[in-house]
């Protein structure tokens, strides 16, 4: 019998063989117009940032159009993490003012998606580079329901890879973040950063998240975060729309971090709006430079923004926000001494008073009493 010599398996790999990385970003496209994401067809690309794509689509089971973000930077492991731990929040996060997310997956089997409701409307940036400023009782209607969401954030418990947490940081609150629906409705969106209140899930080492201008003073410093981070992060989104130009306007990092971490910007009153002394006082809370100094919890801040609306306007928040939307004309410039007392306890409790004394007056002239 003939025999061969034994051959080792490295001797069949040729040298110019090589491994491919299935991770690799230029082995694996990204989604195009048509292309199935899990059970949706891809209509538009409606928004693009550094780490994710987001596409409309045409859920072809359900007959509906979903929102799904697509994770670009799907080759580092970290943001892979960071991505589904957003959805891993979103789905656990049930509320009005906040954006739902509905299915999770992997295009190609290699990059994960989050699949969410699709909001059809304008972010608060858009809105702002076409209006400049909107009108104070439409910014502190937006503002409002941004408070009732975020303490549904800050106070809800989340469990995360098995472990149970307090409330959430949400860490990225800005104008491209914010939403309002054709139905007037506030959207709160990317929770890709956020985190719980009491540790880091993902560790960024000196990496600052976020987009400088919104972010805390402490976000800047490294230090300790809490809940009152995402109250100065507000603070400066509701500056902007009242003001139409950020409280921190500055162009370089040196400069914004220098003003900021120094609490240095122009007060809202200063700013040549006309608004009840009051909300400039709000703002200045808000945004404090020691979080000490700021509200003790985003409910008291949404409370305090209401009263003021009330001096303002006797329609509901979201009656201002659909009025603005169907027309802007509508919503009347607000001018010093015209606030509106129509449901000022005070005012009310004063007037039944003086009432009941003019007829205790009337009935005892007349000789009744």
């Amino acid at each position: 019998m003939e025999s061969h010599p034994e051959t080792s398996p490295s001797e069949h790999i040729k040298m110019t063989d090589q491994v491919v990385n299935p991770y690799r970003s230029d082995s694996l496209p990204l989604p195009k117009l048509d292309d199935k994401i899990g059970p949706n067809k891809v209509q538009a690309i409606i928004g693009e940032g550094g780490s994710a794509q987001v596409y409309k689509v045409w859920h072809e089971g359900l007959e509906v159009v979903r929102a799904v973000k697509v994770l670009k930077k799907y080759s580092n492991k970290e943001a892979r993490e960071r991505f589904l731990t957003e959805a891993k929040i979103l789905a656990d996060i049930h509320h009005p003012n906040i954006i739902e997310i509905h299915n999770i997956g992997f295009f190609t089997q290699q990059i994960p998606f989050i699949e969410m409701e699709y909001v059809e409307g304008l972010s608060i940036k858009t809105l702002l580079s076409q209006t400049q400023r909107l009108p104070l009782s439409v910014a502190i209607s937006i503002g409002y329901y941004l408070c009732q969401a975020l303490h549904y954030a800050h106070t809800k418990d989340y469990t995360l890879y098995g472990k149970v947490y307090r409330g959430l940081i949400h860490r990225d609150i800005k104008p491209e973040n914010i939403f309002i629906s054709k139905d007037g409705i506030v959207k709160l969106m990317d929770f890709g950063i956020a985190r719980p209140s009491e540790v880091s899930l993902h560790t960024v080492g000196a990496k600052i998240m976020g987009t400088l201008v919104y972010l805390s003073p402490e976000q800047l410093n490294g230090t300790t975060l809490d809940h009152r981070s995402d109250i100065f992060s507000l603070g400066t989104v509701l500056y902007e729309m009242i003001a139409g130009k950020r409280a921190f306007p500055q162009k370089t990092l040196t400069e914004i971090v220098q003003k900021k971490t120094k609490g240095i910007y122009v007060p809202l009153h200063q700013t040549g709006i006309k608004m009840p002394a009051k909300l400039s006082t709000i703002i200045d809370k808000s945004m404090a430079l020691d979080p000490a100094d700021r509200y003790p919890n985003i409910a008291d801040f949404g409370h305090d923004l209401f009263k003021v609306l009330r001096l303002i306007s006797d329609h509901s928040p979201h009656e201002i926000i659909m009025d603005y939307q169907h027309n802007p004309e509508s919503i009347p410039v607000w001018t010093p001494g015209k606030e509106n007392k129509s449901l000022n306890p005070a005012l009310i409790i004063g007037a039944v008073s003086a009432g009941i004394i003019l007829l205790w007056g009337i009935l005892k002239l007349s000789g009744v009493l």
